[in-house]
């Protein structure tokens, strides 16, 4: 299978940390830095394939199936502000032992605690809302694509999809696999449907000039990790041992 390097910087002059709201040092940077690239692998993909197989006026007509000018209510959260909370403290803890060089134990994430982190970024509170099945997640995103791209062609227009992906931590290497993705509650123009097919979306751990410091944290933070799994619908982050 092919595969393809967002590299996070490589979506747009901000950056997907900056797009879609990251904030890895007040919550954790491997969380917010997993959102960002299931974010922007399901972005990317449509803009890829759209823009390499297509002439512009069919783009256009794309446009106005697949994306919308108003966003879509996400699933309502029902965890509390103290659940909420506790679910951030865990994920500090966690991340703190690592970067310490401390022993600490895997840490383990259900749907709820993810969407609990999502609502405390106003840039992906309401906007992105993930779920846990088996050893997949499931991601429903109402996303602005001005603010990923800013293109006169994307001004005014929300992506509001769903996105079935499995993910992959190998040696720092984070693999990203898009199984199936929808738009406007339509199956996707089969152009697009065969690079979903045949690609993969990866974040090689080496760190490169242009990377912004977060991107060099989350790349940091993800050598540390041993392994980054989902299985029977929850996500489990296992430490290297401490050296």
């Amino acid at each position: 299978m092919a595969s393809y390097d967002p590299d996070f910087h490589g979506t747009g002059p901000a950056g997907a940390f900056d797009a879609v709201g990251a904030e890895p040092r007040r919550h954790g940077c491997l969380f917010y830095g997993v959102v960002a690239l299931v974010v922007v692998a399901v972005v990317v993909t449509v803009g890829l394939a759209l823009a390499a197989w297509v002439s512009y006026r069919t783009i256009v007509r794309y446009r106005d199936m697949y994306t919308s000018a108003s966003p879509v209510a996400l699933p309502r959260l029902t965890t509390s502000d103290r659940q909420r909370q506790r679910a951030v403290e865990r994920v500090e803890a966690f991340r703190d032992a690592v970067e310490a060089g401390k022993a600490v134990d895997p840490l383990v994430l259900s749907g709820d605690d993810l969407n609990a982190l999502i609502q405390g970024s106003p840039k992906l509170k309401d906007r992105v809302y993930l779920s846990l099945d088996g050893d997949r997640i499931k991601a429903q995103v109402s996303i602005p694509l001005s603010e990923i791209q800013d293109l006169a062609l994307l001004r005014g227009r929300y992506l509001n999809g769903e996105a079935e992906v499995k993910l992959e931590l190998d040696d720092g290497r984070l693999k990203l696999e898009i199984l199936s993705m929808r738009a406007e509650g339509k199956e996707l123009p089969p152009i697009v449907r065969d690079v979903l097919t045949h690609s993969d979306f990866v974040l090689e751990g080496e760190e490169h000039e242009a990377d912004t410091e977060d991107e060099r944290e989350f790349k940091r933070f993800l050598r540390r990790l041993d392994s980054l799994k989902v299985e029977d619908g929850e996500l489990t982050v296992t430490p290297r041992p401490p050296d």
